[in-house]
């Protein structure tokens, strides 16, 4: 069959493959998928390698706080220690005495309802050794200080 230009066309109107551009096409086409494929795969091995490394703590210079429980003095809460025994009942918590020394040791007293200041001082002295002129000084500021928590209740 001849159309008037004098094409020759197949019968159906299918297009004449016999030429190979169709061919490089697909060849292209079929290199193009197996390169994508190749670079899936090596990105998904090299995910699958990372390991996760131990979270570091975020500020190491920061001292952490942890309440200290009541009755153990700053230093004995070490858990291989006994707990120490139990005291007996005291009146009501007046105030805790925090006593700083020349070492920069914080030793922490409470004072209850009833406590004279002399024993108070002997459980500062007994913890943290003074010389007899600040041990007087300390005993007088805690007469001072239980005699106004006193009057305030």
């Amino acid at each position: 069959m001849e159309t008037s230009s004098g094409r020759r066309c197949r019968p159906g109107g299918r297009l004449d493959m016999s030429h190979g551009f169709v061919r490089h096409i697909r060849r292209n086409q079929l290199a193009r998928d197996a390169y994508e494929r190749a670079v899936r795969q090596a990105r998904g091995r090299a995910r699958g390698r990372h390991t996760a490394a131990p979270p570091r703590p975020r500020r190491p210079d920061q001292p952490v706080y942890r309440a200290r429980r009541s009755g153990v003095p700053p230093g004995d809460s070490s858990s291989g220690s006994p707990p120490p025994p139990p005291h007996p009942p005291r009146g009501a918590r007046l105030f805790c005495l925090d006593y700083e020394g020349d070492d920069g040791n914080v030793t922490s007293v409470i004072v209850h309802q009833g406590d004279s200041a002399e024993e108070v001082t002997r459980r500062v002295c007994a913890l943290s050794p003074l010389e007899p002129a600040l041990r007087s000084a300390l005993c007088q500021r805690v007469q001072d200080e239980i005699c106004k928590r006193q009057g305030a209740r």
